[in-house]
């Protein structure tokens, strides 16, 4: 066979994307906290990019009437906390890192009169307990990660977890729920009759299962103990926390900067760019340097003005797109998730010419200052339900919020089930079956109508 080259000469059409282009999609993804990071990083290796004193546009010429327009500013504020005069001048609030777990039941060890080898063991069993505050491993498992050296035994590691599950938080390094549950019952033995504590402690160890089940506790249990008495021990165990550990867990809040902002003209809600989320930048000036004669500045120089390009269109379609959402979702801003519009990505791009997924990057991670707190710009999306009249102008998150509102005012001693909550909304036009009533009501952690009025029942 026979091979030839030959020269074809074809036109097309292809889509290529500058590197300008390309930094400014990397920029409008990038989040708040993100967008600060690459910046910072900007500055510390782009010598002509600088940042400009936030001072500056605040500082001027002092004068009574700026002095008396602040004090009036702080008289209004009213601190009525706040200690004048010479006491106390160097105050400062002292802030104090929340403790966690391990270092709350370490300081209990401390005050205990514990030999070196059995304080050592202790502690290392409270490095192994997990955030809820359980031991997720056997004590064999410890005792075969322990070097042979040390000839620990099995007693010794017993000993320690006794010591362990003798701290506060009650129920503290237990191994799976029933042990939790009855440490707490027998921390808090001298509080209870001891019949109630005995019915209490078998339920907690034998019929951990059925304690979501009144009906199935009394089956199991007849013939040991009387209902009444299996009642108030079921009431008294739901009264105890399965998870001790989780009131010390450490959740860092992170604290949202929105970038935009809800201001109110007239009747209607309108969004402007919050000024502490938009960077101040600006390229450097470098007096008596002749830029043009050193490549490697102005290729710096080039670098520095695209980024800047780059900022500026990021919050320019921010604010454009935060504005289309607050102007369909005006009802939402008065009556709360209830008055959520359903609206979609393909809405939103059809209404301000923009792909889709400039829409997607635009709104995540990004946040705006409502009257109902700070919200991401992507919740004010959501699916549209059918009402009775065909039209699909009810949100899947206005329903969500309508199942909590009743559910949050239903009576605690007849609770609705998902079936009378489907009732009620299709009385009010909507055509929601009952298993989505179920998703939903599960979606936003809330329990079934049996649990509700068991709890109910307990607490009372």
């Amino acid at each position: 066979m026979l091979t030839r080259q030959s020269l074809d000469l074809r036109q097309q059409q292809t889509l290529a994307l500058t590197p300008q282009l390309q930094q400014s999609i990397k920029v409008l993804q990038l989040s708040g906290a993100e967008l600060e990071q690459e910046l910072a990083q900007a500055l510390l290796e782009n010598p002509l990019l600088e940042r400009l004193d936030p001072q500056a546009d605040v500082a001027g010429p002092s004068s009574d009437d700026g002095r008396d327009e602040a004090d009036q500013s702080w008289a209004a504020l009213d601190f009525s906390n706040f200690r004048g005069g010479d006491e106390d001048e160097d105050w400062v609030p002292e802030t104090r890192a929340p403790q966690d777990l391990g270092a709350h039941l370490r300081q209990q060890l401390g005050l205990l009169r514990l030999a070196p080898r059995e304080l050592a063991l202790a502690q290392l069993l409270i490095d192994e307990l997990d955030d809820n505050g359980y031991l997720p491993c056997s004590l064999d498992e410890v005792l075969a990660w322990l070097p042979a050296e040390l000839e620990v035994q099995a007693e010794e590691l017993r000993c320690a977890l006794a010591r362990v599950q003798s701290l506060e938080p009650a129920g503290v390094g237990a191994r799976d729920l029933a042990e939790c549950l009855d440490l707490q019952l027998m921390q808090s033995a001298g509080r209870l009759e001891p019949d109630l504590l005995r019915c209490a402690r078998h339920l907690a160890r034998e019929h951990v299962a059925s304690l979501a089940s009144p009906n199935q506790l009394r089956q199991r249990t007849a013939g040991l103990f009387a209902a009444e008495l299996v009642e108030r021990a079921h009431h008294v165990i739901l009264k105890l926390d399965p998870k001790p550990g989780r009131g010390w867990t450490q959740n860092v809040s992170a604290y949202v900067v929105p970038d935009v902002l809800l201001k109110r003209v007239g009747d209607r809600w309108e969004a402007v760019l919050n000024p502490l989320a938009v960077p101040r930048l600006q390229l450097a000036s470098m007096p008596g340097c002749d830029i043009e004669a050193h490549p490697a500045l102005l290729a710096e120089r080039q670098k520095a003005a695209g980024l800047l390009r780059s900022v500026h269109s990021r919050f320019a379609t921010i604010l454009r797109v935060a504005q289309a959402i607050v102007r369909m979702q005006q009802d939402f801003f008065i009556r709360g998730a209830a008055g959520l519009r359903p609206m979609q990505l393909a809405d939103l791009a059809a209404e301000l010419d923009l792909h889709e997924s400039t829409i997607s990057r635009a709104t995540r991670q990004k946040y705006l200052q409502t009257p109902h707190g700070v919200m991401e710009l992507k919740q004010f999306f959501s699916v549209g339900l059918n009402s009775a009249d065909g039209r699909n102008d009810t949100s899947a998150a206005a329903v969500r919020a309508l199942i909590v509102q009743m559910i949050r005012a239903e009576s605690p001693a007849k609770p609705l089930s998902d079936q009378q909550i489907t009732d009620q909304l299709q009385a009010r036009g909507l055509n929601v079956a009952r298993r989505t009533v179920a998703k939903y009501r599960e979606a936003e952690g809330l329990a079934t109508a049996s649990q509700r009025k068991m709890r109910a029942a307990a607490g009372a």
